[in-house]
């Protein structure tokens, strides 16, 4: 199972999560529930990925997590990193 390439209606899910977090957070979100927010959207996400695609809710949730983990590594990793011009 490989989360990063789960898309719903071809929005792929981790960039979604990323999007939306990154929104609420300009909007005045404080940033210690980023993380909070990210594991929720992650499992609503896998949860309409396993609904669209038949596959049991438990696998929906599991995926989900991971990709809140995932859109939440990939941020922490880009907030460190110097654009080069």
């Amino acid at each position: 199972m490989d989360v990063t390439n789960l898309a719903l209606y071809g929005v792929s899910l981790p960039t979604f999560i990323l999007v939306a977090v990154g929104f609420a957070k300009t909007l005045g979100m404080p940033s210690d529930y980023a993380p909070h927010l990210s594991a929720g959207l992650g499992i609503a996400g896998g949860i309409a990925v396993a609904l669209t695609t038949g596959q049991p809710i438990i696998w929906g949730i599991m995926a989900g997590v991971f990709l809140g983990a995932v859109a939440c590594g990939i941020y922490k990793q880009a907030k460190g990193v110097e654009p080069t011009v």
